[in-house]
This record gives C-alpha cells, structure tokens and sequence, in this order.
C-alpha cells in the first residue's frame, strides 16, 4: 500500500513505442494516477527509454546535433503542465556521474544520450506508486482491435495484438510510434530489381545504424545520394567506423584511411550538405529574440478562419524578414560600413517584405549585391551553375565548406549563422500556426519544403563533421557529384550511372548505391502493420488539411486536439486510442524535435494533455 491506500480497479494503459515521447507519456501517467492502482503496459522491442533511434548499442562515434546542455528526459519547472508537478536530472546532470569531460556546448555520441534514456526510464518507473505495475513486453504491435462495447469509442475496451502472438486487453493505447518503415517507392523497387539482376548492391534509405553497410566494399567507389544528417551518419560509419583516423595537423583536421572505407561520390536535390550548426568553443549559444514575427502576429494569424492563411504569401514573408533582420545586425556588428547610411535597421523593420520599398532600400543602402540577404538564393545555393567536372566542383565546394566551419566556430560574427538562429527560433511560431488550421491545403506543400529548408540552414551537423567531410574530400575518400543527380542502371556494364547538370565529364559509375536519407512519415505508405490495420479497420483515417475547398493529406493520423484522441474514419474520436509525436507529424509540424530543457518544451506538454486525458477516461469503479 502506498501513502492513502491503493484506490479503484486496476486500469490497464498500454504505450506503444518507448523512445522519448512514450517515456514522457508514462511519466505523465504515473505522476497522475497517483495511488490508484494501474498495470502500465509499455510495448518496446528495443531497450525501453531509447527505442530505436537512440539505441545504446550503437557505435559511440554517432553524434546528436543537439548540445549536451539542451537535452532532458524530464519535464522541468518551466513546464506548464495540468499534471502533478515532477522533474528528473536533465542530460548534462546524469552525464558528471557518466561522462564527466562533457561540456554543455558539446554534440554527444547518441549511444551516450540512450544511455541516459534507459536510466531515465528505470528512474521513473522504479519512483512509482507501489499500485502501479509497469510491464514492459519486448515485442512489436501489431494489431488493434475494440473488444467490446459500442462502435463509437464508448465504453469498450481495446485488444493489441503482439507480434509474439500475445494480446493484451487495455483500457486505452498511446501510440508513440516514432520513425516507422514506409513501403519502397517504385523508385526504390526498381532499383532494387535491377540490381538483383545484374548483381549490384543497393543499400535503400532507412536508419543508419541497422544499414547493411559490410554490403558495401573496400576501396570501391559507393554513388550515395543524400547530404542531410543520415549522410553524416553513413560517413561515419563508413570510415571512422572501419578504422580510419582523424589527427590534427596545423589547426586543420587530416583523414589517415584504414584501407577499408569505400570511395563516397556524392550527391543530392540541393548538392551541398547541410550547414554546420554554430558551435563557439567554450560557451553555449545565444538565442534569438523574436522582433518581427512575434507573437502577436501569430495570434492575428491563428484567429483567422480554417484553410485561409497561405504558407508562401503570408507566413514566409515573416521568416524571411526575420531572418534577414538578423543577418543585417550581425552583418553592421562586425562592419559598419556594409550599409550607406545609420538607422537602416529601423528601415528595414518598417518596410514589407519582397515589397518595392523593401528592394528599393536594399538597392540604395547596401552597396555590395554579397552582403544583401536572401534566403531562397540559400535554398539553392547551385541554381545557374555549371562546373567543367567533378574536381572543378569539388575545389569549389570544398572552400564554401571551409567558410560555413569558420562561421560555426565564430557565430557571432556570421551573419548567416544569426539568420539561421532566427529561422530556428520562428520554427514554434510556425508550429502553433499549423495546429490552429488556419493554413490553406497547397500550404502544407509549401511546409514540407520549408522544413527541408529550415533543417539544411539551422539544424544541420555538428561543425566537427563538417571539418571530417573536408579531411575526407581532401584525402580522396569523398567526391561531389551535384545538384539534382540522375541514377540509371546499365545492365550490359553492370553498374550504376550517375549524372548531375551541375557537373560536365564523364557519367560516374559504380557496382554500389546507398540511398542515405531517412523517409519522412506518411500514413498512406507506411509499412507499420498496426497503423496500417488501424487504417483498414476504421479506427483511424488519414489527416486532411486546407478544408473542403482544397483538401491536402497531410500524411499524418487524424487526432483531435488537444488531447490527440484518434479519430475514426466517420472523424469521431476514439474514446480510448492516442497518437504522439512522428505520427502526428502533419498536425504539430516538426515534431521529431526533442525536449529542451528550461524551454517549457512542447513533448511535455502533449504528453501530459494525452495522459489527463487518459486518466479521465478510466472507469471510476
């Protein structure tokens, strides 16, 4: 018996995925179930905390692109939460204990943050009331179905099926799923097929860690196609990971090659990778104070009607002028003399973007086209460019490399690294607008490739991978392929041709293609049974967005906010069945992001609103 008595009928909760988002989730149920008594049904294949991405088995030179001082497990008193009030040691605190050279401006190994995740877990479950049992079943979901009760989400209860041919019988399931399979596109299959036939080796995009990489030989030139973080993953892997070294010699990294990597030919839609996270040793960033896009511009937005904002005409000029406020402040810090006249700031703030008055002052105030902002032209850094070949490129590639280092190492002399913070910092803004559904039905278009856009500028890689991708161009492990590449297969040659528009010469050929991006999610291809099943039964329904005039699936799973109940096909929610976090992606927009500590993060506040609303649900007997 715990402090007054243990209370109720056992209720039976099943969470299904225990990464960080289902941890949070039963935290919230534990803390909120207080003496009742409870059976907590955690679902988990893989070690419960970390799940699948922050497995602690994975090789240890894997890094976060989060800093060590940012992550947490726990919900801190900056939370604002309906649940009873708890916390928990945040990263850097379990790290003195663990990994005591760790500074809070460092990107740890992602087998050190599982680490912490799974002590996490074993913390809050081992704090439990002495009524409520958590169960943890290394199995998968797979199946869903009402046991009984009526067919509009009443009283009845819910069977999960379990991939070790068990059943659990629960009062309600939170679904925190994370990063599920989707099916191959026809792309990927045709890939596949032809490679089979000519004896080739394709490795498809997926996690990097699970990758079938040994697949991949020695010596051998690999065509890999992605330069976004899973690339930087892949890299690692395929060097440091097969025994090669990197020294310093003079201030500049230096590659020494185990003879085992493969050669990287690399290429990508955009071409260059992402750009380096800004990174001062020494000391922690700086955050960005919201100017422009404020929230009471958010609150003018989010009051309108349903579907009749748009993403590109009204919420991008926001970001752009933002953004560029930044870049001009970081651009007269470091040299006054970059604009003609004093005051241009205040200038700037009252004109509109992409209006005439705003070309018109950047035309008469900043004399050199080089210091004048522009965001889309960062989108595509390629666009007009034509390199004789693959070396040209390179030299080319490899000196914008170095500038973006030197800039992440400095940030607060970049103008650009102040601009990225600032696109990072609106990306909440953005967020409270997607929920409120204001945002037209094409605009969700427009979402996806600014996601795309904001990760390549502000949530790229550590700098330090930036300067190993340099060491390895320089050693002749890693060659630039371009923008754009075309990937065919010559059955007669047996190999893989690549070409880009950004580079002239010959084809590149390979016996080996590495796909090194990870799929977003979407409910209509996923290769998870259990969303699926839930899609064929009629207990969830794909997410549309922009209203009836423009309807726009969105890929996630319908839930109603705020306490992310699932909705059924008829758009009634279930009484019993919760969605958090990847699944949801096309409604919270940006969810994959972690918790920040000291930050009132959101993954708290979801996973608490699920959790009250689960403990209401509950019958009383």
């Amino acid at each position: 018996m715990g402090h007054g008595g243990v209370t109720g009928r056992t209720a039976h909760i099943a969470v299904v995925g225990a990464g960080p988002r289902g941890t949070a989730v039963l935290e919230r149920l534990i803390a909120g179930l207080g003496h009742r008594a409870a059976r907590l049904h955690v679902v988990e294949p893989r070690s419960p905390g970390a799940g699948r991405v922050w497995h602690p088995g994975q090789p240890e030179h894997l890094l976060m692109n989060t800093l060590a001082g940012h992550a947490t497990a726990f919900p801190d008193s900056s939370v604002r939460m309906a649940g009873p009030a708890t916390t928990g040691p945040a990263f850097l605190d379990w790290a003195r204990d663990h990994a005591p050279d760790l500074a809070p401006w460092d990107h740890p190994g992602r087998a050190e943050m599982g680490r912490y995740l799974v002590w996490a877990h074993e913390r809050i479950v081992a704090l439990a009331a002495p009524g409520i049992q958590v169960v943890h079943h290394p199995a998968r979901a797979v199946a869903l179905d009402e046991e009984s009760g009526d067919s509009g989400g009443g009283a009845g209860r819910l069977r999960l099926g379990l991939d070790d041919g068990s059943a659990l019988v629960v009062d309600a399931v939170v679904l925190a799923t994370g990063h599920t399979d989707r099916r191959p596109a026809p792309e990927q299959l045709e890939l596949a097929a032809a490679a089979r036939e000519s004896g080739l080796v394709y490795v498809p995009p997926g996690q990097p860690h699970e990758a079938p990489l040994d697949l991949l030989p020695p010596g051998e030139p690999v065509l890999v196609r992605g330069l976004a973080l899973n690339f930087f993953d892949h890299m690692a892997l395929l060097t440091h990971g097969r025994g090669g070294r990197f020294t310093t010699v003079g201030g500049r990294l230096r590659y020494r090659p185990s003879g085992r990597e493969p050669r990287l030919i690399v290429g990508s839609g955009r071409g260059v990778p992402y750009l380096a996270r800004g990174q001062a040793p020494g000391r922690m960033p700086e955050g960005h104070t919201l100017r422009h896009f404020d929230g009471a511009t958010v609150e003018r937005l989010t009051s309108r009607e349903p579907g009749t904002v748009g993403f590109m005409a009204e919420v991008w000029p926001l970001i752009a002028k933002e953004a560029g406020a930044a870049w001009y402040r970081a651009l007269l810090a470091v040299r006054p003399d970059a604009v003609r006249t004093p005051g241009f700031l205040e200038r700037y703030a009252a004109v509109e973007h992409g209006s005439e008055q705003w070309t018109d002052l950047l035309d008469r105030e900043v004399p050199d086209p080089a210091d004048r902002f522009d965001l889309l032209a960062l989108d595509r850094p390629l666009a007009g460019l034509r390199f004789a070949d693959r070396t040209a490129f390179g030299g080319w590639l490899a000196e914008r490399l170095r500038e973006d280092l030197e800039a992440a190492r400095d940030p607060g002399r970049s103008p650009l690294k102040a601009a990225a913070g600032a696109v990072a910092a609106v990306k909440g803004q953005v967020r409270r607008i997607v929920i409120s559904g204001v945002l037209t039905g094409p605009s969700h278009r427009e979402l996806s490739w600014f996601r795309a856009f904001g990760a390549h500028l502000s949530s790229g890689p550590p700098a330090l991978r930036i300067a190993e991708l340099i060491a390895l161009h320089e050693a002749g492990v890693v060659e630039f392929l371009g923008a754009r590449p075309t990937v065919t297969v010559d059955r007669g040659e047996s190999r893989f041709h690549a070409v880009s528009p950004t580079t002239g010469g010959p084809a590149a050929t390979t016996h080996a293609l590495l796909d090194a991006w990870l799929p977003g999610a979407d409910l209509a291809s996923t290769a998870d049974p259990l969303l699926r099943g839930l899609l064929v039964s009629g207990l969830a329904r794909p997410h549309v967005a922009g209203g009836a005039d423009a309807p726009e699936a969105t890929g996630a799973v319908d839930v109603e906010l705020p306490e992310l109940r699932v909705r059924r096909t008829d758009g009634r929610p279930n009484r019993g069945l919760y969605a958090f976090g990847i699944p949801t992606e096309g409604i919270h927009w940006n969810t994959a992001i972690g918790a920040r500590a000291h930050a009132n993060a959101d993954m708290f506040r979801q996973a608490d609103a699920i959790a009250q609303a689960v403990l209401r649900s509950l019958p009383e007997e």
